[in-house]
């Protein structure tokens, strides 16, 4: 079956971690030999999915892929569809983060659009329990089958010898520059580190800009291409990642592949990525004397940054690795599709 399956997978831009995923699934599919499509639309069209309607799959296409903003316009006679929800908008700890307008949008219109995408799917998938637990609360949504978001554990992974320590503790953050991020935090961080600590930051996906800087901090611009991350994790002793809310983030599973340990908010979904005190350390959401101390911590013990480094390769490569997760996504397509043929 697998060599006659074509999966489409029409999605809206949103200049976030959920169109890197979008790329790499289809990447990650054609390797393993089937037909993936991605077809791009402009990013005006998540207020107006319905306008999609029209859009032609391509040829001998054998089932639809989509995520639940816009699901619903690409179901179509005869083709199962799929409909996966990367972060739950509705989510009430979703609220601080969006501003009048959006809040709006995300209750009249946005709600509207992901009760006829799982309606209409004939699978609801998400990244992690905690966003399948918020549906079940949000829309009362309950038949959701969990499978990850997922990283190239052969293109992201350790430098190769021993770990090379120095004076000054290197930290990362990758990621868009929003509240939702915790970039807010990160000067504040950085500050009560003082000079025995680096940050370098990136700008995001949507080139992005922080309100304040700490002299320990440095840009690293907008990374591009995945040999651009690999290298910016393989160079840091660890990643900080203080969101406040994810779906299932990207950005620690990368760098848990390149073997460095996370420092992260313990909500949402992180606890799923994140073992406390076997790959990283979790810290009370917006804390920031909390963020400071595990950062202190790391940068104290050399030992448990290559305990936790590997143990963190260890824990990408049985749960969240390439090879793991689409074979998930591909069972869930052979069943659906031998179910429309049954």
């Amino acid at each position: 079956m697998i060599g006659q399956m074509k999966v489409w997978l029409p999605a809206i831009k949103g200049g976030s971690g959920v169109d890197v995923h979008t790329r790499r699934l289809t990447c990650a599919l054609e390797r393993r030999g089937l037909g993936a499509t991605i077809s791009w639309f402009s990013k005006y069209f998540q207020f107006a999915p319905f306008a999609l309607n029209w859009v032609s799959p391509p040829p001998g296409v054998y089932i639809v892929h989509a995520l639940s903003w816009s699901g619903f316009a690409f179901k179509r006679p005869h083709l199962p569809l799929v409909v996966t929800e990367q972060l739950d908008v509705l989510d009430p700890i979703y609220r601080p983060y969006k501003n009048t307008t959006q809040a709006l949008f995300h209750q009249v219109m946005v709600r509207r659009f992901m009760k006829k995408s799982f309606a209409a799917a004939s699978a609801v998938t998400a990244v992690s329990r905690a966003t399948a637990a918020s549906l079940a609360q949000t829309v009362n949504l309950k038949s959701v089958e969990v499978i990850p978001n997922f990283v190239d554990t052969t293109a992201f992974r350790p430098r190769n010898g021993a770990p090379q320590f120095s004076k000054t503790f290197r930290l990362l953050f990758v990621g868009n520059l929003t509240k939702r991020k915790g970039a807010d935090l990160l000067a504040p961080i950085m500050k009560q580190l003082g000079s025995r600590f680096e940050l370098r930051f990136t700008t995001g996906l949507r080139d992005g800009r922080i309100g304040e800087i700490a002299p320990n901090m440095i840009s690293i611009g907008k990374l591009n291409a995945d040999q651009e991350l690999v290298a910016a994790y393989q160079e840091c002793d660890a990643l900080l990642f203080p969101s406040r809310l994810e779906g299932l983030p990207i950005a620690p599973l990368e760098a848990m592949a390149c073997a460095k340990p996370i420092i992260a908010a313990n909500v949402s979904s992180l606890p799923e990525v994140v073992a406390n005190g076997v790959t990283g350390i979790l810290c009370e959401p917006s804390n920031v004397a909390q963020f400071v101390a595990a950062c202190q911590q790391l940068a104290d013990s050399p030992d448990k940054q290559r305990q936790f480094g590997a143990a963190a390769r260890q824990r990408v490569e049985q749960l969240f690795s390439e090879s793991v997760v689409v074979a998930r996504y591909i069972a869930l397509y052979e069943r659906l599709i031998n179910g429309r043929n049954s």
